[in-house]
């Protein structure tokens, strides 16, 4: 367990061995969410063997059972956020808690943050534009690429629609009557920069460091909006793992707006999962607080998800479309089934009301059970906070062209044939402004909360093709890797034998 500095607290896992107690917490955790609904996939996470490469299978089936009823889907978040909170611990001098002990209105000695204020000198953009591909879409032009987007299965009906609303009400931009506080405010995807130029107010929440507060505050300068940030004894910004109790208090003190609370932070790995439960605790106790909270977070494409019938069907129909490059696929698939071309939706679900679901699995073996707990957490709060009423906008964001991509060269290729499989990877300016677009209808016309919660994730959002296409996306990474290649190899021939003329 880490020491505490300056009266913070430590968030930290219960002991156990230091290369294992993330991986043995996660299990923990899944076993208890589910156990009350099917004790034979708890005892198989108790008694497996090899948890990191078993985990993706308790997943799928976790969404299952989630799926299954609004009932189960809210059981299991329930009893999943009571885990962590039972299992994690948290640490003040030589005073050690339980998390779910841990009382934040209670003020503790050399805790507590100021406020900076960061105003910006720019007129705010009047209406929604998004860069696309070198042009700048708006009104009836962005109308018709919405509708291009919609009809290819990039984006679902429900997030086209909500943006759409927002290019009728420009007034909207700037959150009026709401005060966003962005955690992981400096993330990419984040909607720090268009709410900024789109003269909203927001409460900016990242990690201390000179470089980075430099550019967010240059950033906030730039724009039209006013950025409000949290500064303790070292200086701007605050390590949420250690500094929520003071940050919930901070937040929930900005009362002369609406809050609402967008959850943006991640890391890799354990410490991703840290944030994710210094967030969720931060996300209830706003809630408590303040009732009137709404919440908005973004979903990755890498994850599984309950997705309607419609989705499945769309899949299917371009799988009977497929034509003469159709026969190929089947052939590399009967010669490797497992890894080439597999379906991407297998047997449906049915849930309570007779509907029938399809299963998107695209959980990474590389990410680990950390990795898909962490996104897992705000899932489960999402549907608590939505069944109590609370305004939630929740988006599964596009693949994106962001700066993890480009480390790795092989995923970069693969990311580059993608279109060939019907998904479109977005630039990610274009997607920062489309999913801040999406968040911002959500705030300003609230929908209903869905009959079955695990609608939440699938109604409204923005996969970039990976749902509607027909193969699972891992099975493609191989061959999208492969045509990439080829090409690449091609255009070099191409140019260097136009050198030579």
């Amino acid at each position: 367990m880490g020491t505490v500095r300056n009266g913070m607290w430590d968030l930290a896992f219960p002991p156990g061995p230091p290369d294992r107690i993330a991986e043995m917490f996660t299990a923990a955790v899944v076993a208890d969410a589910v156990r009350r609904y099917d004790a034979d996939l708890a005892q198989s996470v108790e008694t497996g063997q090899d948890w990191r490469h078993g985990h993706r299978r308790v997943f799928r089936g976790m969404t299952a059972l989630s799926v299954s009823s609004p009932t189960v889907s809210r059981g299991i978040a329930t009893a999943g956020l009571h885990s962590v909170r039972t299992m994690l611990r948290f640490a003040v001098g030589r005073t050690v808690t339980a998390l779910e002990a841990v009382d934040v209105t209670a003020a503790g000695k050399g805790s507590e943050v100021e406020t900076g204020v960061v105003a910006g000198t720019a007129p705010p953009t009047p209406r929604l534009e998004v860069p696309w591909q070198g042009r700048l879409l708006f009104e009836d032009e962005l109308r018709a690429q919405l509708r291009v987007w919609e009809q290819r299965g990039i984006f679902e009906p429900g997030f086209v629609a909500v943006v759409r609303r927002v290019i009728d009400h420009p007034e909207w931009l700037r959150l009026p009557g709401f005060r966003l506080a962005i955690i992981g405010a400096a993330a990419e995807l984040s909607p720090l920069r268009p709410l900024l130029a789109w003269g909203a107010e927001v409460l900016a929440v990242d990690r201390p460091g000179r470089a980075r507060w430099d550019r967010l505050r240059d950033l906030a300068g730039a724009g039209a909006g006013t950025m409000r940030y949290p500064i303790a004894a070292d200086g701007p910004g605050v390590d949420i793992t250690r500094f929520f109790p003071a940050l919930a208090r901070w937040l929930a003190a900005q009362t002369d707006a609406r809050p609402a609370l967008g959850l943006y932070a991640g890391l890799p790995g354990a410490a991703g999962l840290r944030i994710a439960a210094a967030s969720d605790v931060l996300a209830e106790s706003l809630l408590e607080l303040r009732p009137d909270t709404a919440l908005a977070l973004h979903g990755s494409p890498t994850d599984c998800y309950a997705v309607p019938e419609s989705v499945v069907l769309a899949a299917r129909e371009r799988l009977a479309r497929r034509g003469i490059r159709g026969a190929a696929q089947d052939v590399m698939h009967r010669l490797s089934p497992n890894s080439l071309y597999r379906l991407n939706y297998l047997r449906p679900i049915l849930d309570a009301e007779g509907d029938r679901w399809g299963l998107f699995d695209n959980l990474l073996y590389r990410g680990g059970p950390d990795y898909a707990l962490a996104q897992r957490i705000p899932r489960w709060r999402a549907v608590l906070a939505s069944s109590a009423g609370h305004p939630v906008s929740y988006t599964v964001a596009p693949p994106a062209w962001t700066s993890s991509v480009h480390k790795s060269p092989w995923r970069t290729a693969a990311f580059r044939a993608s279109a060939h499989f019907g998904v479109e990877v977005f630039d990610p300016a274009t997607a920062r402004i489309l999913l801040a677009a999406k968040l911002v209808g959500d705030l300003m016309a609230p929908a209903a909360p869905p009959d079955n919660p695990e609608a939440l994730f699938s109604a409204g959002a923005a996969h970039g093709g990976l749902w509607r296409q027909p193969f699972a996306p891992r099975s493609l990474l191989a061959p999208a890797a492969f045509s990439a290649s080829v090409q690449m190899l091609t255009d070099r021939a191409r140019s260097a034998l136009g050198g030579h003329e």
